[in-house]
């Protein structure tokens, strides 16, 4: 198919149904949630853990771990907002060769804002949950009692749910995003 269908705002109000909507919403709050209860894990152990010192040994390890989740951190943000943005563009829809209507159009660029959205999230995640297990090291070994900065390695959760939140899949965001990166005008 060459992009010759064109389809308008509202065949993708008919294509964004609210059980699609739903399931992209799922996703992303579940995503957020994850982090969220592994860290509630992390404070209750160090709530409960009471270290009575910490080895040198102890620190390099999280020196090394920090400034790897930083660059990781980084990097995985910028591959996140980079493979985000490759879904929503018209030539995605131009490779499928089976589109033949501009609802079969709609239809499919909803899917590509579903897989967009889980793009611009998972890379986010995986360094988040990697700053979650150096302080869960920091809270075991006890360092991170003694210096409380290793709890900037928690910083990637903060980015994953404030883009969780900026970016949110309210259904008027969804038809925007969409009529922005796939209606000719």
């Amino acid at each position: 198919m060459t992009f010759s269908i064109n389809f308008s705002r509202i065949h993708l109000e008919q294509a964004l149904t609210a059980k699609q909507l739903r399931v992209i919403v799922i996703i992303r709050i579940a995503l957020m949630l994850g982090i969220s209860f592994y860290y509630f894990v992390v404070l209750l152990l160090y709530s409960m853990f009471n270290p009575d010192s910490f080895s040198k040994q102890d620190m390099s390890l999280m020196n090394v771990l920090s400034v790897a989740h930083a660059v990781f951190t980084l990097v995985a943000a910028t591959i996140a907002f980079y493979l985000s943005s490759l879904q929503l563009r018209p030539e995605r829809l131009t490779e499928q060769s089976d589109i033949q209507t501009p609802e079969e159009a709609a239809l499919y660029a909803v899917g590509l804002y579903r897989a967009s959205s889980l793009l611009l999230m998972a890379p986010i995640e995986g360094a988040s949950f990697f700053g979650a297990v150096i302080c869960m090291i920091g809270v075991q070994n006890g360092t991170i009692e003694f210096y409380p900065m290793y709890w900037l390695n928690a910083a990637s959760a903060v980015l994953l749910i404030l883009v969780g939140i900026m970016t949110f899949p309210t259904r008027e965001r969804v038809l925007e995003t969409l009529e922005s990166a796939f209606v000719q005008r």
